[in-house]
């Protein structure tokens, strides 16, 4: 949490933090501000001390209202407009402008924690003018990992927007008729990827909600590969699972969700059916085995033994394979739809309380396609509490 930041701050013997990024995008800047804007500011931070937000003077006003960081300041405090006017290259002056303010206020022999994503040629200048810049991976992204009670309550209402919607798209695929060739068909046209996408898309906007990445729907052999997100023009067809891997952000609130479900339009396979209960099976198991302190590649061992034991592969043990389980079970969930923890092989740090993590055992096969099953949870003290309420179920 936020409170933890001088914490994290400390454990890298770092003396202060510095951002200068846009927080429309920028999950870090905008969870130690919670003032969303499309530009970059400057944010700064001495450890112990109250932060710093320094913005256009366009901006000040708003940050004022709405930022959760107390001292804003504006450009214009810094003289910024005769420092650039000044000088033919205002991109560069910009920056020398910025790494005045740095060390006016933090100071050149100060051990300064920048986020791995700083930019180079900011960082590149900052130093030639003498200060101490270093980029430390698990600072900020190391407090937005245990959600408090604001955040998770937005977590919660995204993914019920998402299980309405998911549940109304299902039963769109089920209400379909099937063609001589098992296409799918709706209103006398092929009931396609893009038509499917189309329907999220709309209602997902209709409620306060957005898919800003590509959602997967994905039919058939083709859906064999997890992250196979479905071409517009892909038609679905009866008989052949069908994964919606959905995963919407909350407009306002920032924060994202993310469920999958795989269902069949009439009759499912042996095969198939097998695959589904198996990823069942592991899922269940996979939520036994998570409380917080439980490590992320315990849990992840747990689902494989169940899978494996089932007669499936993994890549457990850096095994190369084509068909089974071919990813991690799980990761974080947040202000960015994969963030930490995660849960796979290598995932060695204990889970936190209060941690949203997913849990998605799948199975793959070329020949026929993937089955997917995925909830998103909360970590507890003693055990989990499940955020996804939406059953599951294959044939449709």
């Amino acid at each position: 949490m936020r409170k933890d930041l001088d914490t994290y701050l400390a454990e890298k013997n770092a003396e202060s933090l510095l951002l200068y990024a846009d927080s429309l995008k920028d999950a870090n800047m905008y969870y130690i501000t919670e003032f969303l804007a499309p530009d970059p500011f400057i944010f700064l931070k001495r450890i112990k001390e109250e932060p710093i937000i320094i913005v256009s003077q366009m901006e000040f006003w708003r940050a004022k209202k709405q930022s959760i960081v107390k001292d804003v300041r504006s450009y214009l405090d810094y003289n910024y407009l005769t420092s650039v006017k000044s000088s033919k290259e205002p991109q560069l002056r910009a920056i020398e402008f910025l790494a005045k303010i740095v060390e006016k206020e933090l100071g050149k022999g100060t051990r300064i924690c920048v986020p791995p994503n700083f930019s180079l040629i900011i960082a590149d200048v900052l130093r030639s003018e003498g200060l101490k810049l270093e980029p430390m991976f698990g600072v900020i992204e190391k407090t937005r990992e245990t959600k408090d009670e604001q955040e998770l309550e937005i977590i919660k209402e995204t993914q019920r927007i998402n299980e309405e919607v998911t549940v109304d798209a299902i039963e769109f695929i089920a209400n379909s008729k099937v063609s001589n060739n098992k296409t799918l068909v709706s209103d006398g046209a092929p009931l396609t990827v893009g038509r499917i996408k189309s329907f999220f898309a709309h209602r997902f906007l209709e409620m306060g909600c957005m898919p800003e990445e590509d959602i997967i729907v994905a039919c058939g052999p083709k859906s064999s590969d997890p992250h196979y997100m479905g071409a517009p023009e892909d038609k679905l067809k009866a008989d052949q699972p069908i994964i919606l891997d959905i995963f919407p952000r909350n407009v306002q609130k920032r924060y994202w969700t993310d469920m999958t479900r795989t269902i069949v339009k009439g009759n499912a396979s042996d095969k198939i059916k097998d695959m589904f209960n198996t990823v069942s099976e592991a899922k269940n198991a996979s939520f036994d085995a998570i409380k917080a302190g439980a490590l992320g590649n315990e849990v992840y061992d747990v689902c494989c033994d169940v899978l494996e034991k089932s007669g499936y592969e993994t890549t457990r043990h850096g095994k190369k394979i084509r068909q089974g389980m071919t990813h991690g079970l799980g990761h974080g969930v947040g202000l960015q739809i994969h963030e930490n923890p995660r849960m796979n092989e290598f995932s060695e740090s204990p889970l936190g309380e209060k941690v949203v993590v997913t849990v998605e055992p799948g199975l793959y096969n070329p020949q026929i396609g993937g089955v997917r099953l995925e909830d998103i949870i909360e970590v507890t003290k003693k055990g989990y509490r499940n955020l996804t309420k939406m059953e599951t179920i294959l044939e449709v």
